[in-house]
């Protein structure tokens, strides 16, 4: 009996990480993958944190689709930092910031401008002022969509 339990342990941990996989690729139905590549990271340490945003109204607000955090040293080969994220067909825009004093939160001055470095989608800069939604927004549709983005500034 003891011999039974056993074997039927063991069998649930191997049949875990396929059921895990499975879940995880059932997650994804409906969705398309992006693929976010971050370069000038060589430097850092740390992690980086993505959020995305689907509208103008609520862009570089608190109110986000999707929040991702990424380890530097897990994900970075040669100079490319590279993971996916998986959304519904749709208009998105990312804001990248890399927390370099590794407190969770973007640093920013009196008056609110950022005091760590940031990136977004399209490479959208800033002119007199916060990034404009329109510049940093793109369209993920049908196919994979891969956004590289240039860290500066580290």
């Amino acid at each position: 009996m003891k011999l039974i339990k056993n074997v039927s342990f063991v069998a649930c941990l191997m049949l875990f990480p396929l059921m895990s996989s499975v879940g995880e690729e059932q997650s994804h139905v409906g969705k398309i993958q992006l693929t976010i590549e971050v370069v000038g990271l060589e430097k850092a340490q740390g992690s980086i944190y993505i959020a995305v945003y689907d509208s103008g109204d609520t862009w570089l607000g608190e109110q986000t689709v999707e929040e991702h955090q990424v380890e530097i040293a897990r994900s970075l080969k040669d100079t490319l930092l590279t993971t996916q994220l998986y959304l519904p067909p749709g208009d998105y825009a990312l804001s990248i910031f890399y927390d370099s004093n590794d407190n969770g939160e973007l640093d920013t001055n009196f008056i609110g401008i950022p005091k760590e470095p940031i990136a977004l989608s399209n490479n959208a800069l800033s002119k007199y002022g916060p990034p404009k939604y329109k510049d940093a927004v793109f369209t993920l549709g049908a196919v994979p969509v891969v956004q590289r983005i240039v860290m500066a500034d580290i």
